[in-house]
Order: structure tokens, then sequence, then C-alpha cells
């Protein structure tokens, strides 16, 4: 991920219409109703508050929304938004058997392409929860320092077996959509599976079925053997295993981890800042909304 120049900073703030006086305005509106919140941190770093009015659309009451879904799931969610330690021996294993990458260069749009993609066929060296932390622990840094439009995601599917996908249960791919689309707001512009085999058809399309019609129609079904991505995508931003100029995929996602581990004190302090479900004021939230399972967030942390 490129280090985000003014040059992209006022490229990003024209495409959206947005300038410093607008963005200062809606920052302070933002911290003055963190402010006022008795349940959530307020503690904030202003560069995320920035970003998540970008990723909102130039609302600021979605942003108040999100940041509410985004503190509260990091309560909810311990097994994903806690022991977030790069230094610990899972996340040497995850990563060594997983990617999340985002790549160096932004798209002429200013968008954001990530590649996701399994490393080792065998399962058993596969934890779904470590994965799933990664890729969140990769989402804040990216709100954090990184500033585009919209995201680009590409899952490589080619390591990818039914031992994988029956990993994947169903609340799982609840709990990232629920993360993914209302904790982070992503703004995801193109979902591109590649290396497709016809054996994953009936998890993929399970996958869309948990998906809003819209966000389903965005994904796109590249299958083995096809260079149909570098319509979508251009080959300057890609890695050179699809075809690209951008580097190879292994030095690109050394770096990125490097990243991750250089920010591991910011990463243990973050796992501080969640809501604080005894001073909610008025009603719990409902956990079956929010995930498809019955129960309060209460009750749920309770037991």
């Amino acid at each position: 991920m490129e280090t985000v120049s003014n040059a992209i900073i006022d490229g990003v703030r024209a495409k959206a219409g947005l300038d410093e006086k607008k963005i200062r305005r809606a920052v302070d509106a933002i911290k003055d109703w963190l402010q006022q919140q008795p349940h959530l941190p307020h503690q904030y770093d202003e560069r995320q508050l920035e970003r998540l009015f970008l990723r909102c659309k130039k609302s600021v009451e979605r942003a108040k929304d999100v940041l509410e879904m985004y503190y509260t799931l990091r309560t909810a969610l311990p097994e994903i938004f806690s022991n977030r330690d790069p230094t610990q021996e899972w996340f040497r294993k995850i990563t060594s058997v997983r990617i999340f990458l985002p790549l160096p260069q932004l798209t002429e749009e200013f968008d954001r392409v990530t590649i996701s993609a399994i490393l080792d066929p065998d399962p058993d060296k596969y934890s779904v929860i470590d994965a799933v932390r990664l890729l969140f622990m990769s989402f804040d840094l990216m709100m954090r320092d990184d500033y585009y439009m919209a995201d680009i995601f590409i899952f490589d599917v080619n390591n990818f077996t039914l031992g994988h996908a029956a990993k994947y249960t169903i609340p799982i791919w609840k709990k990232i959509e629920v993360c993914g689309l209302r904790g982070f707001n992503s703004r995801v512009k193109a979902i591109h599976i590649i290396n497709a085999g016809a054996y994953l058809d009936a998890t993929i399309n399970m996958v869309k079925s948990l998906l809003k019609p819209k966000m389903a129609a965005r994904i796109h079904i590249h299958r083995k053997g096809s260079e149909s991505l570098h319509q979508h995508v251009t080959t300057k931003i890609l890695p050179l295993e699809y075809g690209g100029e951008a580097g190879q995929m292994s030095d690109l996602w050394a770096l990125w981890v490097k990243r991750l581990e250089s920010n591991r004190d910011w990463f243990l302090q973050q796992e501080n800042l969640k809501s604080d479900e005894s001073k909610r004021p008025g009603k719990s939230i409902d956990t079956g909304e929010l995930f498809g399972f019955q129960g309060s967030f209460r009750r749920l942390s309770l037991d």
C-alpha cells in the first residue's frame, strides 16, 4: 500500500466533492457526537473519522451509525477483535498460509484493489477465526492510513478446497458480512473470484444468497485459465503472478506482514476501544438482528 500523497488526497476529495472546510465540519460533528455517548470510547483518531466520513458517502449521520456498530462489534466478537498481537504464533501460522494484501497502487478512479488468497491447500493448517482476525486487522490499518474511494476485492480460490469451505459456516459468513459492511462500511465496488472451479459453484451461490441482491450482482466469476480479470483491473496494478507488473506477490505480502507487525502496540491499544454495554442508554443490541440468532447483546455477553 503506497504512502498517501497530497496528490492522492486531493484526487479523492475532488472525486468525492469534498474540501478541507467540509471535512473539518464533518469530523468536528462526529467528535461532538462521540463525546455525548457514555458507552462509546472518547479516544479517537481524526484520520480514521475523516476516512469513515468518506466511506459513508459524506453522511455524518451514517458515520455515526457505523461508529456505533464498529465499537459494538468489537465488544460482541472478542474472538475476532481481541488477541491481535502480531508477534504471537497464531499470526505467524496464518500469514504463512493466507494472504490478505492491499496492492500498492490505486486504480485511476482511486479505488483500492486487495487480493485474498490461500497459499497452502491443506485445510488442517487453516484457522478460519485467525483468518478473519487477520482480515479485520488489515481493515483497521487501512482505515487509519489509507485514502481511497472504494474497495475492489480479488479472491483467488486456486487453493481453496472443500475442506476450507466447510470451515466457513453460515454464522461465520454472516459475521464477516456484518463486520465488513456495517462495522467498517466497506464500499465494495466489485468482487472478482478467480481460478474458480465448478466444484465451488455451490459454495459461491450460498455466499451470494446471504448477500443483498445489489452486492451479489457485483460478484464476477473468472474460471481457471481465463484472463478476463484484466478487463476489470489493469495489469499495472496486479502482481506478476496474475499477469501484472507490480512485482512478486510474495514480496508484496512480506512487506504488508512487516507493516502489521510494526504496528503491534497500536493493535494492542485498539483492543480497549470498544463499547461498554453497562453504560449503553436505552435498548440493548439485538444479536438476532445482527447475526441471525436469538438473544440480546447483554444475554450473549453473560452466557
